[in-house]
């Protein structure tokens, strides 16, 4: 899956990068490499807990799909 990242030098130095998809997700490194590693490893921890919540949410659901039948009923 592609992201796109906003990286730019930081006042204090070093460069930020941040993942527009996934607001919050902010990083920051020494150069454009490390804030780049640094962004991909935090996308991915993000992936893993959404995946995480998503198939927890999927077992907490307690659900059936049952057919029926109902008469139609004449009208007169």
């Amino acid at each position: 899956m592609q992201y796109t990242i906003v990286l730019g030098p930081r006042d204090t130095g070093g460069y930020s990068a941040r993942c527009v998809e996934i607001p919050g997700t902010v990083t920051v490194g020494e150069n454009k490499g490390e804030a780049l590693a640094s962004i991909k490893e935090a996308i991915e921890l993000v992936r893993e807990a959404q995946n995480e919540e998503l198939q927890s949410s999927i077992h907490d659901i307690h659900a059936e799909i049952i057919q029926i039948t109902v008469n139609d009923v004449a009208y007169s």
